[in-house]
């Protein structure tokens, strides 16, 4: 009888546990809902050839108005549009700075790494910062919908490129 109970109580408490999980983009147009309306909204994961070797990927959210149309979405605390990786080699996998979509309880978040330390080509410890997506209709001058920085955290392990840092995302 206890084994049971045992078995059933460890069944639920694993079933509470929710993880965030990244969504997987694809280059070009991506549909998806992220702001519950019913009407699917566009992620654009695009490159910027910054005529260079090592061109970024950027990410640019628009957004369906509740009065039609689309409204573009604002990088945090910036007037630009468009968030972007940082590198700083033609090596893809070696990045200063990752941008990231994840999914929590059916809600999206942002999610930015960013090495931190005195030399960006040693491993570091990553910043990890959490932007949930907002929505305002009350405030003039305010986007009606945006991405608020909601946590900021440091690794605990030190990373050579700050896309390995996602691991450590839970």
């Amino acid at each position: 009888m206890n084994r049971n109970l045992l078995t059933g109580l460890m069944l639920w408490l694993t079933s509470c546990i929710a993880v965030a999980s990244p969504v997987t983009l694809k280059p070009g147009i991506n549909y998806m809902d992220l702001n519950h309306d019913g009407i699917k909204d566009m992620v654009v994961m695009a490159q910027f050839d910054n005529n260079t070797s090592h061109p970024n990927l950027g990410l640019t959210f628009i957004v369906s108005c509740p009065n039609g149309g689309y409204c573009i979405m604002p990088v945090a605390n910036s007037n630009l549009f468009t968030w972007f990786d940082y590198r700083l080699s033609a090596d893809a996998e070696f990045l200063v700075q990752d941008n990231r979509l994840y999914k929590f309880r059916n809600r999206y978040f942002l999610m930015t790494a960013t090495k931190k330390g005195e030399n960006a080509f040693e491993p570091g410890k990553t910043e990890l910062r959490t932007y949930r997506f907002t929505e305002s209709r009350d405030d003039p001058g305010v986007p009606l919908y945006d991405w608020v920085l909601h946590k900021t955290q440091l690794t605990k392990n030190a990373y050579q490129s700050a896309s390995e840092a996602w691991q450590e995302v839970d």
